[in-house]
């Protein structure tokens, strides 16, 4: 499945906010605007530091990451200060490269671009475990004294 995201600053006052957030939901925009150009080159930096990644070559400021057996995705930086990831791979590859971005900038939050939720690193993580419980080989709540078997 082709996930989308957008890594997007946001403003103060929305930081302390309770998330994930529907832009609809809210009175005022959450979004702080555009990178300035010293901060996509920061992010750049950060997301050329990532494991696995590796220039696209294609002409844009971008990153393919291809993390064995999770996937991979693509993310790049637009010249209006924008930053996307987009491609098939697991939750946990696109909350690694946010939580690993977001020790550059601090105040980030991550734009799903298919549902339009906005997401802190507590939400997202939240996501992320409730696929990988969705994804459990086994169904816990069948018996609670069975042991699930062990990965190989």
């Amino acid at each position: 499945m082709l996930r989308e995201f957008a890594i997007v600053r946001v403003k103060k006052v929305a930081v302390g906010w309770e998330y994930p957030v529907a832009f609809d939901e809210v009175r005022e925009c959450p979004l702080a605007g555009g990178f300035d150009q010293l901060t996509r080159a920061r992010l750049d930096q950060a997301l050329g530091q990532f494991p696995f990644a590796r220039r696209t070559g294609d002409g844009r400021r971008a990153w393919l990451i291809e993390a064995p057996g999770r996937g991979a995705v693509t993310a790049w930086i637009t010249s209006d200060g924008s930053l996307f990831i987009e491609g098939h791979a697991s939750l946990p590859v696109f909350f690694a490269i946010f939580a690993h971005l977001a020790q550059v900038v601090p105040a980030l939050a991550m734009e799903d671009r298919i549902t339009g939720l906005l997401h802190n690193r507590q939400s997202f993580m939240r996501l992320v475990r409730h696929e990988e419980h969705r994804n459990l080989p086994w169904d816990e709540e069948a018996d609670p004294n069975h042991t699930p078997p062990m990965a190989a």
